[in-house]
């Protein structure tokens, strides 16, 4: 009788192994981000996902500049570019820096912010929106910067 529970008891706990293995753990859940170029007409702006990932921080989403070929818009094309800037902490150190540009598009933002070297995690996620003239005049401004801090 003993030897049945043994080999029941020896099925049982693998199961339960890659059972646990397996589950969806509730850190790595997704942080949904927005941010703009702050403008009357909302030239540029960024949407998407962040989803942490050991110590690194996974960017999903995407990037649009306007006027879009395929969207309506009343503000004209005014000679500016939007550029999406990610900027990865640990603490007060900047761990990681990425950025995405688009020019009367949307375009698509998949990136890591990590170091393959770093021993703290990304505990912060910082996202701003800058336009940019195609030639020197006028100056560059930004829409404000938008902070995400973990659990992501």
């Amino acid at each position: 009788m003993r030897m049945r529970h043994f080999f029941a008891l020896a099925t049982a706990i693998p199961a339960m192994v890659l059972a646990v293995a397996v589950a969806p753990t509730p850190a790595f859940a997704d942080t949904r981000f927005h941010a703009d170029s702050g403008d009357r007409c909302t030239y540029g702006f960024t949407d998407g996902a962040l989803t942490a990932q050991l110590a690194d921080v996974v960017v999903t989403g995407a990037l649009t500049d306007r006027p879009t070929p395929t969207e309506p818009t009343l503000c004209r094309d005014d000679g500016f570019f939007s550029v999406d800037t990610f900027s990865g902490y640990a603490g007060l150190r900047l761990m990681d820096q990425q950025a995405v540009r688009a020019d009367n598009s949307t375009v698509r933002v998949g990136l890591v912010l990590g170091s393959p070297t770093a021993v703290a995690r990304i505990d912060r996620v910082v996202i701003q929106v800058c336009r940019h003239p195609h030639v020197t005049l006028p100056p560059s401004y930004c829409g404000k910067a938008v902070e995400y801090r973990a659990p992501f």
